[in-house]
């Protein structure tokens, strides 16, 4: 194994010469840094990151954590924020938690493994957990969480606005009679298991329905309807026939619908296309969220799209910038766009 002195050998330089220029930590001068990285290059010297973390307590590691891995939101967000981790020379891991024991488990881990900062996306985290991990030495960065925590850098989305857009959007193509799908707005009693998401996430729903609601007062329109869905696929899968069946023994049916995330919207127009009722002729449809999915079906589904890529890579420059320059808590707020389809 290539190690710190054979590559100082190899230059003509001390040890600490090259941990400076490795580091970037002090004066080096052009020709001795010139030797290093052309001996580091010949020599294919990695440099020992394990025993870097001791010496400066700084794991070059990022954790981006989020529930239910297999949710498809989440996929662009990863990448932006590996984009980020790669090109700024830090590796990134991605953690799925499915039961609060396992949220435990992974903040006992970055502590234990000198996590260098974790992003938590979709969670509940508290004040009382960033601080633990704060004091370790562990940058954090809440995305789109339960609720805010103060001094903590956080990216969320306009779940407000977004919805406001569906809305504008449906106004503008015609539509009057405008209905609203929702996920779960509250924790409900229940004697049988409830899903581990299903235990907060209410947030985005309760934003998104809020947008639906100010939107249409604006425009001085009543809510065709209200049905509660939920963002997961098996249970959106049974619970959108229940309403399609609903809608269609309405007197007044709505002539449009904003489902508040585009997994709703996918299983409501599977079920309008099984009872023959055709989209956008005989009902508009508008999702949010964005999911590439959405682009691979006749009709092509119009939806809100969320800046999912930019969210991960700036939840990674947040984490960066705190680990390496200090940098005090920030809060940003990111925007969606019109994702124009075939089903309005």
């Amino acid at each position: 194994m290539v190690t710190i002195v054979d590559v100082a050998n190899a230059a003509g330089v001390s040890r600490m010469t090259v941990s400076r220029a490795i580091n970037n930590s002090g004066y080096v001068s052009a020709e001795a840094r010139e030797r290093i990285e052309e001996a580091i290059k010949r020599l294919n010297y990695k440099p020992n990151l394990v025993a870097k973390a001791l010496a400066t307590r700084q794991q070059k590691t990022l954790a981006y954590v989020m529930v239910n891995i297999s949710d498809p939101f989440h996929n662009l967000v990863k990448q932006g924020f590996e984009s980020v981790s790669y090109h700024r020379s830090y590796t990134s891991i991605m953690c799925d938690v499915h039961s609060a024991e396992r949220q435990q488990d992974y903040i006992d881990s970055f502590q234990e493994n000198r996590t260098g900062g974790v992003a938590f996306h979709h969670l509940a985290i508290t004040k009382e957990q960033t601080d633990i991990l704060e004091q370790s030495g562990i940058s954090c960065v809440l995305i789109d969480n339960e609720w805010e925590v103060p001094g903590v850098s956080s990216v969320n989305t306009d779940n407000i606005g977004g919805a406001k857009m569906a809305v504008a959007h449906l106004y503008e193509r015609g539509c009057r009679r405008i209905g609203c799908i929702h996920g779960v707005l509250e924790q409900y009693q229940s004697e049988a298991p409830i899903p581990y998401e299903d235990t907060f996430q209410f947030k985005i729903w309760q934003q998104r329905t809020k947008g639906f609601r100010e939107a249409m007062e604006a425009h001085d329109l009543q809510p065709a309807c209200f049905f509660t869905c939920n963002g997961r696929a098996e249970i959106a899968e049974k619970r959108s026939a229940e309403i399609v069946d609903a809608i269609v023994s309405m007197k007044e049916k709505p002539d449009a619908l904003y489902c508040e995330n585009d997994v709703i919207a996918l299983a409501i127009l599977k079920r309008f296309q099984e009872h023959h009722i055709r989209v956008p002729e005989q009902i508009a449809l508008i999702g949010h969220d964005g999911l590439d999915m959405v682009k691979m079906l006749h009709p092509e589904i119009t939806t809100i799209a969320q800046p999912r890529y930019e969210t991960g890579r700036a939840a990674a420059e947040l984490l960066i910038d705190r680990i390496e320059n200090k940098k005090a808590p920030e809060k940003i707020m990111l925007y969606p766009t019109l994702q124009m389809g075939e089903t309005t």
